[in-house]
């Protein structure tokens, strides 16, 4: 198993940006996931505008970090049309000090029967293809399975996906689905946290053997009293997932 990215989901406008920074330049696996949404993170957002500080911060540090945005109903259903709204344009255009991409990846949040989606295999892939130099992340659950798979069968290995059955109760699943497609690059998400990643990814381990590629994504068993992201259970949550990177 090869751990390419340890997801910290929930890093907003409550976040601290300096000490989000450091903690980030400890650990080079590091993912933070954005929450965007037309009413979150439009121009004249906090979120919008939390978001260019932090990248004028890093910029100043020239340091590379790895974003991804998650991109949640609001927008989700303009993106799968061919849509893609200005402000995720102005994001996606901002470079790291190498001149590598900011945003690297962008996790299409839609779930099919919660959501007025009108999805259509040829526009997704139009996307993405459009968007070819970022990584688009489809979440696979039982409610988008079908779709995914037909999708998969057409186009072929153009997405990362993300397995996600955990519908909000924080809780890991009884089992892991083993890799869907053996030449995508699988994450695992739902229920994890500090104090159980280390059980959890002996269990991920199982399913993956060789040099499979994954990640991991936790949001709600990171988050403080207050209901946003806390600093102190991201550092614990990536020092023990460590473990597993090479």
């Amino acid at each position: 198993m090869d751990l390419k990215y340890v997801t910290i989901s929930g890093a907003n406008e409550h976040t601290d940006i300096k000490e989000l920074a450091d903690l980030l330049y400890q650990y080079p696996q590091a993912e933070i996931g954005i929450q965007v949404s037309d009413k979150k993170a439009s121009f004249d957002s906090k979120r919008y505008e939390w978001f260019f500080l932090l990248y004028d911060y890093v910029k100043t540090l020239k340091q590379n970090i790895n974003v991804a945005l998650h991109i949640n109903p609001g927008w989700v259903e303009k993106v799968c049309q061919g849509y893609m709204p200005i402000e995720l344009l102005k994001m996606m255009a901002l470079k790291n000090p190498d001149g590598g991409l900011f945003v690297k990846r962008l996790q299409l949040n839609f779930k099919i029967g919660r959501d007025e989606l009108d999805l259509n295999y040829a526009r997704l892939h139009w996307i993405i293809s459009r968007f070819y130099n970022h990584r688009f992340i489809l979440s696979y659950n039982e409610a988008n399975k079908e779709f995914i798979d037909q999708f998969y069968f057409i186009y072929g290995p153009c997405f990362d996906l993300l397995y996600d059955e955990s519908h909000g109760e924080g809780k890991p699943p009884q089992q892991w689905r083993p890799v869907a497609y053996s030449d995508v690059v699988q994450g695992y998400s739902g229920g994890l946290g500090p104090e159980n990643i280390s059980s959890e990814m002996t269990k991920i381990a199982l399913l993956n053997v060789g040099n499979q590629p994954v990640w991991i994504d936790a949001e709600g068993k990171l988050k403080g009293n207050d209901g946003h992201l806390s600093l102190e259970k991201a550092e614990a949550y990536l020092k023990e997932a460590s473990r597993w990177c090479r």
